[in-house]
């Protein structure tokens, strides 16, 4: 598969999957492959790769031994046992190496050499899981390195860095930036059945060159989502580990119908109350302005970003690689942000919003669609209009026009 029709065709195609709640008989609609997958067959190495809202995600393997209740993998049935949970113990999802894996992304327009952020475990499992799902996730950036491409590197983890790994992350990082965000906000056993230290061995991450963000999510007010909760655990990770988190990233649970089957039906509990809206976070406001109460008082020279996309853009150095600052403005101007950054993403006086820039965009990615207008304004409206295409078509125009339009 090397022709653009071919690749789009592939990447707008989302295969639904129906299941029937074993706890309410309700039906659900998941979908059969991971959210925003590049070519939905599972004889194509790009099976395993998919678009995230700010990253491509390579994902080798199916099962998580973390087994979080509200994990969004429960809505990839692809990932699902076929009692309707994920299995405990990690196994390939994919047949084909890294290697068949990473060639076939390099021929994809929707990656672009050196420039698209590169997550690992994202829509799968975690991602530095002990033995071969560990292993796997270093050989995947030693491969990247290895070809000379100096794409970042994102990896979400509740496992926290593996010990022992130093000269294994000096050697990505001296081509590579790394982001490890360590997820963490306080959730009981109940909700997240792995207790363990999320910061552990952070010292050695910091000393090889990682940045480090905490990445205080999900936080709900169900789940313990308070102020009491939020400063306790705001002061204990100051108190050990406040000198080395680059910046925080607060935000709420999300929802899709996977998630809802996983919390209410398979593991019998409530869904709590946030908007039914697919794929989209929910965190209340008076927790947002209690954590930017607490950090302004406990990390005062601490980023704390309501978008991932931010804390991404602060570690490379470049304007929002979402265009925050523009179609997010009032979160943009809500985060705590270096004057630095600010400036770097707020300079729009080198923005080329014209409807010529932005329909070459789509014809080097190959889609069908016309461009009527584009601006700052009113954003990219086209023919036929851009919500009628998949997630993955969606969020890389969007991407690449933050990225090529200034």
């Amino acid at each position: 598969m090397k022709d653009l029709t071919d690749f789009i065709s592939a990447a707008n195609t989302e295969p639904l999957q129906e299941i029937v709640g074993k706890t309410t008989g309700n039906i659900f609609q998941v979908r059969h492959y991971t959210y925003g997958v590049l070519v939905p067959d599972e004889n194509h190495p790009l099976s395993c790769v998919s678009v995230s809202n700010n990253s491509i995600s390579i994902d080798l393997w199916i099962g998580c031994s973390w087994q979080c209740r509200y994990c969004h993998v429960q809505g990839t049935f692809q990932d699902l046992m076929e009692n309707g949970t994920m299995p405990k113990n990690p196994i390939k999802r994919s047949k084909f190496s890294i290697n068949q894996i990473i060639d076939s992304l390099l021929e994809h327009p929707f990656f672009t050499p050196h420039k698209s952020i590169i997550s690992i475990g994202t829509a799968s499992t975690e991602p530095f899981a002990n033995g071969v799902v560990c292993d796997s996730t270093f050989e995947i950036m030693n491969a990247f390195v290895e070809r000379g491409l100096t794409n970042p590197f994102w990896i979400v983890t509740k496992n926290g860095i593996p010990k022992g790994r130093k000269k294994a992350f000096t050697k990505i990082t001296r081509s590579n930036k790394v982001m490890i965000s360590l997820c963490w906000a306080g959730n009981s056993r109940l909700i997240e059945p792995a207790q363990n230290n999320r910061f552990a061995n952070i010292e050695e991450a910091k000393e090889s060159g990682v940045t480090v963000a905490w990445y205080m999510r999900p936080i709900t007010p169900e789940w313990g989502g308070s102020l009491e909760n939020i400063e306790m655990m705001m002061l204990l990770v100051k108190e050990k580990y406040g000198t080395l988190i680059d910046m925080i990233v607060p935000g709420g649970l999300r929802w899709t119908e996977g998630i809802e089957n996983g919390l209410v039906e398979i593991h019998k509990l409530p869904m709590p109350n946030i908007p039914k809206d697919d794929n989209l976070k929910s965190l209340p406001q008076e927790l947002i302005d209690n954590i930017f109460m607490l950090g302004n008082k406990l990390f005062p020279n601490t980023p704390i970003y309501l978008k991932s996309s931010c804390a991404l853009t602060h570690m490379i150095g470049v304007s929002s690689i979402n265009a925050v600052q523009v179609f997010c403005e009032s979160q943009c101007e809500a985060s705590i942000c270096t004057l630095k950054q600010r400036s770097i993403c707020c300079d729009t006086s080198v923005y080329r919003m014209n409807k010529v820039v932005a329909q070459q965009i789509l014809d080097d990615l190959g889609i069908p669609a016309e461009v009527k207008s584009w601006d700052l304004v009113n954003g990219i409206k086209t023919s036929p209009s851009l919500q009628e295409f998949s997630h993955a078509i969606r969020q890389t125009v969007f991407k690449h026009l933050a990225m090529e339009s200034k």
